[in-house]
């Protein structure tokens, strides 16, 4: 008697389990289940914005870079200047600033300039080649740069 108690509560328990897995099925295969007003609704309208960076390409920015703002005249070399450049050495070059903006990377380096001429200013993005060195790395306290010789580093000045 006992037997036949437990076999119903546990018939009647697996009934309940394939009626339930049966409603899962529908649900998860009919859309047809769902409300009227769930089928056809639309998320949240989000605003389109126009993005902060400027999207020309950071060349066009080099004279900002070479003019010295701070100087009384406001005058540097012109944009299209060939500037004498020593190769081959990281020594008297200066490491102004990094950019880090989401993916786009890039530093600004000067050099202590020579005798009689204004110190001139690079802007470098990851991956560009500037006197034999290939800038591999742009951090946040520093900038990595690959050559013949192997990786060497230039920081900020103390």
């Amino acid at each position: 008697m006992i037997w036949r108690r437990s076999l119903l509560w546990q018939l009647l328990l697996l009934g309940g389990c394939g009626l339930l897995l049966l409603g899962i099925v529908q649900v998860w295969l009919g859309n047809d289940l769902a409300p009227a007003a769930a089928r056809g609704r639309k998320g949240p309208e989000v605003p389109q914005v126009s993005p902060l960076r400027d999207q020309r390409p950071m060349g066009d920015f080099v004279v900002v870079a070479t003019k010295n703002l701070f100087s009384p005249d406001r005058t540097g070399p012109t944009p299209g200047a060939k500037v004498p450049k020593t190769e081959g050495s990281l020594e008297g070059r200066i490491l102004l600033g990094t950019i880090i903006i989401g993916d786009e990377r890039a530093a600004m380096i000067s050099d202590k300039g020579a005798k009689g001429r204004k110190p001139q200013v690079q802007v470098l993005r990851l991956g560009e080649e500037w006197d034999g060195f290939k800038l591999v790395e742009i951090l946040n306290e520093g900038v990595v740069f690959q050559s013949r010789e192997g990786k060497k580093t230039l920081n900020f000045p103390e």
